[in-house]
């Protein structure tokens, strides 16, 4: 009987003393929103032609047009996250992608490994910087309607947002 209740303690203190560490991500979503765009190959900045940047004929990106999502990704936990990836109905593909200057020139390319969201903080996914980006699309986004994004994290799980649609 002695050595059960020594037993219980003791796994009442491990069980106590793992949660004084950092607490795990807690993940919210501010301010989403989908550009506007339509599937006539109009990319998410308002040009015509193909996402891939690479040269005339080498373009690999499926056909419908590009767009893009942006928010605010919030950790209220005390240990940092990543998003990872994201997925929605209204497009072919979908990746997570940053703009950067190279050689001044504005270019935007995949984000390797995802995108970090810190303890006790926030990163902002925004025009020119980090961004969802929305390959193929499946169907026009008008401003006024909402779009379902799944977004995947690292350690949080799934977080599920609906997004607006609107004009930038």
């Amino acid at each position: 009987m002695r050595v059960v209740t020594v037993f219980t303690l003791m796994l009442a203190s491990l069980a106590w003393l793992a949660g004084c560490g950092a607490s795990a991500p807690q993940i919210s979503v501010n301010e989403p929103w989908v550009r506007a765009a339509a599937m006539t190959g109009m990319g998410a900045q308002g040009g015509m032609g193909g996402h891939g940047g690479g040269m005339a004929g080498t373009d690999t990106t499926p056909p419908g047009g590009t767009s893009a999502a942006y928010m605010v990704l919030i950790n209220r936990g005390g240990a940092g996250d990543r998003l990872i990836s994201a997925s929605t109905d209204v497009a072919e593909v979908v990746e997570l992608h940053e703009t950067k200057m190279v050689d001044n020139v504005m270019q935007m390319a995949p984000v390797a490994g995802g995108i970090p969201v810190p303890a006790n903080g926030q990163v902002e996914l925004k025009p020119g910087g980090l961004h969802v980006m929305l390959i193929g699309l499946k169907r026009d986004l008008a401003a006024g309607e909402t779009v379902r994004l799944t977004l995947n994290f690292e350690r949080a799980g799934t977080v599920t947002v609906d997004a607006p649609v609107r004009m930038p």
